[in-house]
């Protein structure tokens, strides 16, 4: 199965948000990397959240993103992004904005992400 986690209306500022999220992430999987005792636990996902940030560095660096952006996610990268918009929210200062735009855009890709009988299926 070949999933694609559909985010919509992703803003210009959102992108922002992420890129934040996703450094945040890499930042924590980066120290996880170094003081666990199997740092390839974390290689993975601070690869594809690099990855990631990347892209969207690429896609917002001097351009005008559209204003509501579709945002599409293979699975893995979906579940990146969900753990790390799921620990900056827990991280995330008191910016009532930034909390409920996470929390948007988790519930967004949680409610795509299929069950393990779907993905053998």
């Amino acid at each position: 199965m070949n999933a694609i986690i559909e985010v919509k209306q992703v803003k210009a500022q959102d992108f922002q948000l992420l890129k934040d999220v996703l450094n945040n992430y890499v930042s924590m999987q980066k120290t996880l990397s170094t003081i666990m005792s199997n740092p390839r636990n974390y290689m993975k996902d601070l690869s594809i959240a690099v990855e990631m940030w990347y892209e969207f560095n690429k896609k917002t660096a001097g351009q005008t993103v559209p204003e509501n952006s579709t945002l599409k996610l293979s699975l893995h990268r979906a579940l990146v992004l969900l753990d790390a918009l799921l620990e900056f929210r827990k991280q995330a200062s008191t910016i009532d904005g930034e909390i409920s735009r996470c929390i948007r855009f988790a519930t967004a890709i949680d409610e795509q992400i299929p069950t393990a009988t779907q993905l053998i299926a």
